[in-house]
């Protein structure tokens, strides 16, 4: 699948007559996706790939915007509210993650706000569930700003020429924006009457220059941020164009349960640099929840709570077993070598878990692979039985799984695969909505061996395929397992 691929199935719901669409993918917890202006569900695509191994990713088209109707209304902010709220009630949706962005953002605070018996977790990033004025702009934006609140110059500008797709969003991006994921933007809004919806926005804006139905609607979200009872993400990109690190600042002291991750460069539709960034985040914060006491001591994603180091498998029960991260730990490691298992084994532990696990002839060999594998990390002596706890009691160790988020997806579904059986690759690519030779190269990326049992996965053309560490040990561990005909 290319970074253009939308590769979901369409589905509709009927709201006051008029036809939303949406897309409804994967199982688990339901993650509700809002986006802003002029998006639509496609601006979700790149995270919802991988994420939907795990969860059930929801993604709204707001009325008049991607394939949903744009009947004859108004457009306006309360408008879309009950667009969505409908939708939300029509599909029964409850214990919600929201996921959101621009106009996504006040939607969904206002939901969260209104329903929390649904809206259980948010997260955030490069929108506004606040007023602001002015003076908040960048200098060089404030007379775009304008012409498009101008109502003699917004139809001229943003119906008829179609300038937030062909301008905004082009130089909101940091990367240029291939052919064809710019003709997608703008297939929905092929003539100016398809594009009123784009127009209406930037009037709604809650500046301090237009007091009304919209601007009281917004500083009501704002008064209430300091009585939200959810644990909210929020995801800074440097620059940034709405929430400017002053901003940022300011939300940390309003709402109570905030965890601020720094997502890196971007701009405003961060969506299309950083989708990885956004889906390993969000990954990540969602398992540590998982935690009851994770829910009232934010961290950041670099870190989980610590386990013992002198006993890596005797986490706490409150301990999520697995912890994920994006492919770049640099902390400090435990590690070990011991000649007492498979010949001699090599493991490694963060804070979180259990890194990696290797075949090393010696000592020298281990740490090398472990030097390789972590080039940033700091290594330090874990006790002298480490590896006989670990290989003690391997059910019960934490994992912590550092790759990108589709390299983590395959290696759960790894660790479904029970002793004695095995499954081509392509089996496990079908569930993942990719191919086989992907998930083949995720597996030969796994460096947790035994624990999480790539050994198990063999090729359609029959034998025992490809295997880090050598074909003849894999015929060896699928042997012990009892399975020999290959």
């Amino acid at each position: 699948m290319g970074f253009a691929d939308y590769p979901f199935s369409s589905r509709y719901l009927s709201v006051d007559g008029h036809r939303l669409h949406y897309i409804d993918e994967g199982r688990g917890p339901t993650l509700l996706f809002l986006h802003g202006n002029p998006t639509s569900s496609y601006l979700w695509r790149n995270i919802i790939k991988p994420l939907r191994a795990r969860y059930r990713c929801v993604a709204l088209d707001l009325i008049g915007f991607g394939r949903s109707d744009k009947p004859h209304i108004d457009y306006r902010f309360l408008t879309h509210y009950h667009y969505l709220q409908r939708f939300v009630a029509e599909l029964d949706l409850k214990d919600l993650t929201l996921v959101l962005h621009d106009w996504g953002g006040p939607l969904g605070f206002r939901l969260a706000q209104r329903e929390p018996e649904r809206v259980a977790r948010l997260c955030f990033m490069e929108t506004f569930p606040f007023t602001f004025d002015w003076e908040e702009f960048p200098l060089a934006a404030r007379p775009l700003v304008f012409a498009f609140r101008d109502k003699r110059l917004a139809p001229w500008l943003l119906q008829r020429h179609n300038l937030f797709v062909d301008l905004v969003l082009r130089f909101s991006v940091l990367r240029p924006l291939p052919r064809s994921v710019l003709a997608a933007y703008r297939a929905p809004f092929p003539d100016a009457r398809s594009r009123l919806p784009i127009r209406v926005f930037p009037s709604e804006l809650p500046l301090n220059d237009r007091p009304g139905e919209t601007h009281r609607a917004i500083a009501e979200i704002e008064a209430n941020l300091p009585r939200m009872i959810q644990p909210m993400l929020l995801l800074h990109f440097q620059p940034g164009a709405v929430l400017s690190r002053g901003r940022v600042d300011w939300l940390a002291r309003r709402i109570p349960h905030l965890e601020v991750v720094d997502g890196g460069a971007g701009l405003h539709y961060v969506q299309e640099d950083r989708p990885q960034t956004i889906a390993a985040a969000l990954e990540t914060w969602l398992d540590r929840l998982s935690d009851p006491a994770a829910v009232s001591t934010p961290i950041s994603t670099s870190t989980t709570a610590p386990a013992p180091a002198s006993a890596p498998t005797s986490a706490p029960t409150s301990t999520p077993r697995i912890a994920a991260e994006d492919d770049r730990y640099a902390g400090p490691l435990r590690w070990r070598w011991s000649p007492e298992h498979h010949g001699g084994l090599a493991a490694a532990w963060s804070e979180a878990g259990l890194v990696q696990l290797c075949f090393a002839a010696d000592a020298e060999d281990g740490r090398a692979q472990i030097e390789k594998r972590f080039p940033k990390a700091s290594l330090e002596p874990a006790d002298p039985d480490a590896i006989d706890t670990l290989m003690a009691a391997p059910a019960a160790t934490p994992l912590h799984l550092v790759g990108t988020p589709f390299q983590r997806a395959v290696w759960r579904a790894l660790l479904a695969i029970p002793a004695g059986q095995t499954r081509q690759y392509g089996e496990l690519a079908g569930p993942l909505n990719s191919q086989a030779r992907a998930v083949g190269n995720a597996v030969g990326a796994n460096r947790i061996a035994l624990l999480v049992p790539c050994h198990r996965v063999v090729p359609r053309a029959g034998g025992p395929g490809a295997y880090h560490w050598g074909v003849t040990r894999k015929k060896a561990l699928l042997a012990d397992e009892g399975i020999k005909d290959l």
